[in-house]
């Protein structure tokens, strides 16, 4: 599904702010892409859209190279939403932003209709559409910004972050969201972020530290790298906390530990 080959990137020619990533991403996953604050997660986001361009390596979307001349083409795969909402709203109503990416793209008044009602129940934000942006809650907010990429039917999601401003109740909402659209709808599915209590609910991880891709693997043989994730000042949560501690000790039961790892991948 996406390809990424020896990919480097740098803002100002000197510093790099990735170097030299390799990854793949297979179709209908959900991958979580994890590190501290200017390890290179946001760029790299921006980069599998389009919105930057590498300064060597290749990213491929479903074969197709990421590149100028197939970046229309490839941005009808793959859509972000970013972690402040407010920066992507650009209509003046819930109904008119959904809107905006399918006037965009020409499609007809009748299925954009149908569109925005299908994608707006999806989120359930029905109730909303003739609402102004700054009437919503944080996690309303992030709904309709999710039903605006969704409207445009790209198979790949990216989620910049998107949790970071919600209280635990929005944060829930998106969670929801996000594995519906992943078990259900069979999107692949992207998450930016550096809360390792979110990332654990992803089928892989992947962890950046300055700029350079140091593990990848499922949550739990990531998290089993205590000493790796606190070198990149990830901050485990209680219940894996207690994991560790309890195998450290010597004296752990194996159906505690099993129920540790479940409470947290739930929650």
């Amino acid at each position: 599904m996406i390809n990424i080959n020896q990919l480097s990137f740098s803002y100002n020619g000197q510093d790099e702010a990735l170097t030299d990533i390799t990854l793949n991403i297979a179709e209908g996953t959900w991958v979580s892409i994890i590190g501290h604050n200017g390890s290179g997660k946001s760029t790299l986001a921006k980069l599998m859209v389009g919105l930057l361009t590498p300064t060597t390596g290749m990213i491929e979307i479903n074969g197709l190279p990421l590149n100028e001349d197939n970046l229309p083409a490839t941005r009808k795969k793959i859509g972000i939403v970013f972690q402040n909402p407010d920066n992507q709203f650009v209509g003046v109503t819930v109904r008119h932003d959904i809107a905006f990416g399918l006037e965009n793209q020409c499609i007809p008044h009748d299925d954009m209709a149908r569109k925005i009602d299908e994608y707006v129940r999806l989120v359930g934000m029905q109730d909303f559409l003739e609402k102004e942006p700054h009437q919503l809650s944080g996690g309303q907010k992030q709904r309709v910004a999710i039903a605006g990429a969704l409207a445009m039917e790209q198979d790949i999601l990216i989620l910049d972050e998107a949790t970071s401003m919600l209280d635990p109740e929005g944060t829930r909402e998106i969670v929801a969201l996000i594995q519906h659209l992943n078990t259900t709808m069979k999107k692949t599915i992207i998450t930016i972020t550096h809360d390792l209590a979110f990332a654990a609910l992803s089928d892989q991880l992947m962890v950046l530290k300055d700029g350079r891709l140091i593990a990848e693997g499922s949550p739990k043989d990531v998290f089993e790298q205590e000493e790796l994730l606190k070198s990149s000042h990830l901050e485990l949560p209680f219940t894996l906390k207690l994991y560790h501690d309890m195998q450290k000790s010597g004296h752990a039961n194996q159906k505690i530990m099993e129920a540790l790892w479940a409470f947290n991948s739930k929650t």
